[in-house]
């Protein structure tokens, strides 16, 4: 086990990585030949990406790059080639006002998230703009915030998309943005972060149907206060507000949706993993021999130190790391003294969740081979080893840690985008190909 060096203390051994499971692990190459890439220092108008894209495949295997700083949509063919662009900055139909996702079905219709609007933008397979679908209440950005949803994905029986709910602090802090700012109120109801709805386009309204509610981890104590306006002027409150009382290492909500319109969701810290039909209803459960490592004293100072080292370097490298450089452009330097100071308590007074759950990511491929990240050697470390599982859980085998990163989107003959930065943090698309067993 490495050393991990905080300041002048030395922590050793805190987190017995791989818990014995290395063994039998069955070792898989990473050697995924490239077929293109885009972007990057050289690169054409089209393809200077201003931050790393989000991206999706269609069935014909063409990229689709959501730029959200340029306000459109590159597609690019399987040779790297720019097709089309779609969409652009703006307040008419077909231009977007602070896109935040996007999805792409097979036939190559999209839709896009468009917070600005509040509103899905449809486009058709030649990306003409087809339609708006409120997703509420309000046509303005406030409004957008609060009917947000998260990790869009295409409904494969369209025109639908199902997604997962906002953390319930997130969504009172933007419903008490957009009252401060004179918004229409959000309407109650649907789902938060524990939750998947799917949500049905084919009108001029979303409308929303649960599909998915996962277990929540037991919380001891006081439910937290309601949030006010007062808050907004209060670093502590709206730390408070950003983190929701959320725990280190409580078990998110790990998913993805399989080309049959079923569900892959892990929702404890175990390593079990659910496989729903398309109404949410739980058909199989896979997993391995693996258990979660108990959080210890050691542990919660391990974590503690980490974090506050990342706050004090600016480093990014924890949840508060990017607020280390206090007087960025921006904001006012007392403000941000502030809002670090806020950081720092909030780091000292964080509670735990009692385990540190097995996995971190789970991505389904366009085949429904399952992608399953565990934790790393260190508690703050989710870029472990990769499982390659069938659904019908045939394990293939493991990437090691740091053998290849999750893939940024699955297409369909093997194709998987990632996003590569160099030394200025000018994104690249590369495009690579699996080998059949890992699809």
């Amino acid at each position: 086990m490495g050393k991990i060096l905080f300041g002048a203390g030395v922590l050793t051994g805190i987190f017995a990585a791989g818990h014995g499971l290395q063994g039998q692990d069955v070792p898989l190459s990473a050697d995924f030949p490239e077929v293109y890439r885009v972007g990057g220092f050289d690169a054409p108008e089209w393809a200077e990406f201003s931050g790393s894209p989000s991206v999706n495949f269609d069935g014909a295997g063409r990229l689709y790059a959501l730029d959200g700083s340029a306000g459109h949509v590159v597609v690019i063919d399987p040779s790297g080639s720019l097709v089309r662009i779609v969409g652009g900055p703006g307040e008419g139909p077909g231009e977007f006002n602070q896109p935040q996702d996007f999805v792409v079905w097979p036939d190559g219709r999209l839709a896009v998230s468009d917070v600005g609007h509040n509103a899905f933008q449809v486009f058709g397979p030649d990306g003409e703009f087809e339609r708006f679908v409120r997703m509420g209440s309000g046509n303005d950005l406030f409004s957008g915030m609060s009917n947000m949803r998260s990790s869009l994905r295409p409904d494969p029986a369209g025109p639908a998309v199902v997604a997962r709910g906002l953390r319930s602090q997130l969504g009172a802090f933007t419903s008490l943005l957009g009252e401060l700012a004179g918004a229409e109120a959000a309407e109650e109801g649907g789902v938060d972060d524990r939750g998947l709805e799917r949500l049905s386009l084919g009108g001029e309204e979303v409308v929303a149907e649960t599909i998915l509610e996962a277990w929540r981890p037991p919380v001891e104590g006081d439910e937290p206060e309601d949030l006010s306006l007062s808050d907004l002027t209060d670093p502590a409150s709206m730390f408070g507000m950003m983190m929701g009382g959320e725990r280190w290492f409580e078990p998110d909500l790990l998913w993805d949706l399989l080309p049959d319109g079923g569900i892959a969701y892990s929702d404890s810290s175990a390593y079990k993993v659910k496989v729903t039909d398309r109404t949410g209803r739980v058909t199989r459960t896979l997993g391995r021999p693996l258990v979660p490592e108990p959080v210890t004293r050691r542990i919660q100072s391990a974590m503690r130190a980490h974090e506050l080292q990342s706050l004090e370097e600016g480093s990014g490298g924890g949840v508060f790391g990017g607020l280390g450089a206090a007087g960025a452009e921006g904001a006012p330097s007392s403000f941000l003294d502030q809002m670090k100071e806020a950081a720092r308590e909030e780091i000292e007074n964080r509670e735990f969740f009692e385990e540190i759950p097995v996995l971190s990511v789970l991505r389904a491929t366009w085949d429904g081979t399952l992608w399953i990240q565990r934790r790393g050697e260190e508690p703050w470390d989710a870029s472990g080893p990769i499982d390659v599982m069938r659904v019908d859980g045939e394990y293939a085998g493991t990437f090691a840690a740091g053998a290849t990163e999750m893939p940024a989107a699955f297409g369909p003959d093997g194709l998987v985008a990632f996003i590569e930065l160099d030394e200025l943090d000018i994104p690249s698309i590369v495009v690579r190909r699996l080998p059949a067993a890992v699809r």
